[in-house]
């Protein structure tokens, strides 16, 4: 293992809980369980912290969130691209297409099979556009090229990451898959600043 990857490792410890507690937070808004921007984990406080804030309109989080409930209600609610383009549409980015940000997005929804998609993340796969479709491709690529690290690195951080999720384990299923893609986020953003 290398400093990196131990970099990577405290990334993951340092905002695990947060990046639960906004997935958590999304969950109920879309179950219907809560206000997603009045509790612990907020809507707004998940886009400054991801820095998607800056890709739309200011004092649009509300229209935000509503596109956002419609297209996870829509018949293609994991298509980050189709998502991004429909974003472009309306007035929120400026006509800009924001597939980062859509990504981010929409990783609240389904953290189960999204794994965010920023410039330091494209970097390490060597992804040029912003598109998400291809960004999956090289992701594979990469998981299945770095099977062994990422399986030391979750090794390394399970005993500290069960204690995170004993406060979501009613709330959220299968915490080992947000777990790995998490860490594979954090690994890759870690590798992107190198």
């Amino acid at each position: 293992m290398e400093t990196k990857h131990i970099q990577a490792i405290g990334n993951f410890l340092s905002y695990y809980e947060t990046d639960l507690a906004y997935i958590k937070s999304f969950q109920d808004f879309k179950n219907k369980k809560g206000n997603v921007n009045n509790q612990s984990g907020s809507f707004y406080s998940f886009l400054v912290e991801f820095r998607v804030v800056r890709n739309f309109v200011k004092g649009e989080v509300d229209d935000l969130l509503i596109q956002t409930y419609d297209w996870i209600t829509s018949d293609y609610p994991d298509d980050v691209d189709k998502f991004a383009q429909k974003l472009s549409s309306t007035k929120l980015t400026r006509g800009n297409v924001m597939g980062s940000m859509a990504s981010k997005i929409l990783f609240l929804n389904n953290p189960w099979e999204i794994i965010p998609m920023d410039r330091l993340a494209r970097q390490t796969l060597k992804v040029r556009q912003n598109e998400y479709f291809i960004y999956k491709e090289k992701l594979q690529d990469f998981k299945e090229a770095n099977r062994i690290l990422l399986q030391d690195c979750l090794g390394k951080i399970e005993p500290f990451a069960t204690i995170i999720e004993n406060k979501f384990n009613n709330d959220l299923q299968d915490l080992e898959i947000i777990r790995a893609n998490r860490m594979i986020d954090k690994i890759l953003w870690t590798l992107g600043k190198q």
